[in-house]
């Protein structure tokens, strides 16, 4: 999709007032400032998970079908309705600034997105419920997801994570929390806390 192209669309999701825009496998290189004027929408999809796996280098990962945008724009600050943010598939080695700024977010998906670290500003969006980390080489869990007390899914499969840190006692509202595919040689006590669990995979 050419910038022109998007351009087109992004006044067609303003005059119709869509609540989600789907720019997944597009080839995109960056986000036009002008995504911004969708005051309506709820859920950017910049690259999602698809059906099935795919060996990369000694690794089995989801495949997921994203873009080439390496940062985002400020302007999704002005999105006030955006509960929903998924950069799958895009090549941006670390998590961008305007993302973790992002308050109101619910559901952030990075999966396979090249990070090798989770910043300690994850700490800002605590009303995310939904955090998938799947698929980067990510090789430890800071003390800060402490903070995300909302969270009920926490996706952190396909990394190199060696331990899980005490810190994650604090999430007692997980149901659901992945972490197979890493480097854990051990479990801490501390997974007891999480009396909410309905799935645990290692």
């Amino acid at each position: 999709m050419t910038q022109d192209e998007l351009l087109i669309l992004i006044d067609r999701a303003v005059a119709e007032g869509w609540q989600e825009l789907d720019l997944s496998g597009q080839e995109l290189t960056e986000l036009p400032v002008e995504i911004g004027k969708l005051q309506q929408l709820e859920s950017l999809i910049l690259g999602k998970k698809v059906e099935g796996y795919e060996e990369v280098g000694d690794r089995i990962l989801e495949k997921v079908s994203g873009n080439n945008l390496k940062t985002l724009p400020l302007e999704l600050l002005n999105l006030p309705n955006l509960r929903k943010l998924d950069i799958s598939g895009n090549p941006l080695k670390s998590i961008p600034d305007v993302v973790t700024q992002i308050l109101h977010l619910e559901e952030l998906f990075l999966i396979r997105v090249e990070l090798t670290e989770i910043p300690d500003a994850i700490a800002n969006l605590t009303n995310l419920t939904q955090l998938d980390l799947s698929g980067n080489q990510i090789t430890q869990i800071p003390e800060a997801i402490a903070n995300l007390t909302n969270l009920t899914q926490l996706h952190l499969s396909g990394n190199q994570i060696t331990q899980i840190p005490e810190a994650i006692a604090k999430l007692t509202n997980l149901t659901q929390l992945h972490l197979s595919g890493n480097q854990i040689t051990q479990i801490p006590e501390a997974i007891a806390k999480l009396t909410n669990l309905t799935q645990l995979h290692l």
